[in-house]
């Protein structure tokens, strides 16, 4: 059998990585299987590596204006991959993707709004609305034929009692759904009626399983486009969260006018030389190595189906459409859901995050990184086994 590029084995320990470095402060306990924060324990392709070597060894690293090929890569990028011609004057961006979501909240928000959020969902969706002084207004995820959704119904709802703005995951993270357009055309219909300025978190829409295929909410039409911010970044997909850029696209030319004067007050108009670099080449070189990744994300995500099924079946896991998370059902097992996070981590030697932080609608749940080679997986699955036989 040929081995992946991605078998390789990985140790980031020393590169004060928060997954790897910062695990045993927050565990309280040593030697875990690092499997929480939202990042890959593989290197990035080759050509970006050797793209950020050819640019440090120019020797200037002085003040810079936005890199003109870097805006035609991801424009580039977006139609090969995304089906999407955008614009390249739509395209701004920030150090994030949290950062520039929260720009937006100041910029396009006052103190007390509501703000709609889908939970189980990213933590952040409720510390920044609850930091910027807005108000979490929930719109819960439900799960028909197995498989999640959104409650339409109680969202209209929401949006009749005086929400305006909208914060949605896309794909969903994480619960790993790749919304449907026929879900994203019912869901413009509502945000077009209610005139809801929607924040699109699309970070992960590069990273869809092997027979899904991401699609962009402000793609559904230029009305709901003229409500949408769209937020994309090169890190997840490529593992680049340390350059912190992410991607801004605003079709409406006023937002897109108040969102750049916003980042122009805060001094953030410039962008990171690395960072840009790193992201021109992913985009102009990456779409292979992308490929590749996917299909192994799937064996990856079929192995612990597998595993699971046949080794420890009080764990239960929909099949994610996207992203490299699972999200673990452990409502079966014999241990409290606040338990649950200490007792993998503890007994286990695994890094979870618990599902809790993510609503409480993730009680009983923990969200597993399978974002590393499967013989890593393999023996988490194995320690978690032994741990659970002397529960």
């Amino acid at each position: 059998m040929v081995r992946s590029q991605f078998d390789q084995p990985t140790n980031r320990s020393g590169l004060n990585s928060i997954k790897w470095d910062k695990a045993g402060e927050i565990y309280g306990c040593s030697d875990l299987i690092p499997m929480w924060v939202a990042d890959m324990d593989f290197p990035p392709p080759q050509s970006i590596i050797e793209a950020l070597v050819s640019r440090a060894k120019r020797g200037f690293y002085g003040y810079e204006a936005v890199p003109s090929g870097y805006l035609e890569s991801f424009a580039a990028w977006l139609h090969d991959r995304h089906d999407w011609d955008v614009p390249q004057e739509w395209i701004t961006y920030s150090p994030g993707v949290v950062s520039g979501l929260s720009l937006a909240l100041q910029t396009f928000t006052q103190p007390g709004d509501k703000i709609v959020i889908q939970p189980p969902v990213y933590q952040p969706f409720f510390s920044m609305v609850e930091r910027n002084d807005r108000q979490v207004v929930e719109n819960p995820l439900i799960v028909e034929n197995g498989r999640y959704t959104i409650d339409f119904a109680e969202l209209e709802r929401l949006f009749q009692t005086g929400a305006r703005t909208f914060i949605f995951c896309s794909p969903h993270n994480p619960v790993g759904r790749v919304w449907s357009r026929e879900e994203l055309e019912q869901l413009a219909a509502l945000i077009i009626r209610y005139d809801v300025l929607t924040l699109t978190d699309e970070i992960w829409s590069d990273l869809t399983l092997p027979g899904h295929k991401h699609f962009s909410l402000a793609k559904v039409s230029s009305e709901v486009a003229d409500r949408c911010i769209t937020f994309m970044a090169p890190s997840k997909t490529f593992n680049l969260a340390g350059f912190y850029l992410s991607n801004v696209i605003i079709p409406n030319e006023e937002l897109r006018r108040k969102y750049k004067m916003a980042k122009a007050k805060l001094g953030l108009a410039e962008l990171n030389t690395f960072g840009a670099a790193g992201a021109e080449a992913a985009y102009r070189t990456g779409a292979q190595w992308l490929d590749e990744l996917r299909e192994y994300l799937q064996g990856n995500v079929d192995f612990v189906l597998d595993e699971l099924a046949q080794r420890i079946p009080g764990i239960k896991v929909i099949p994610p459409e996207g992203t490299y998370l699972l999200w673990l059902d452990c409502r079966e097992l014999p241990i409290k859901h606040d338990e649950l996070n200490r007792f993998f981590a503890q007994k286990a030697g695994v890094a979870f995050n618990d599902g809790a932080m993510f609503g409480k609608q993730g009680a009983g749940f923990q969200r597993m990184n399978i974002a590393c080679p499967r013989s890593t997986i393999a023996q988490a699955l194995k320690q978690i086994e032994e741990a659970l036989s002397q529960q």
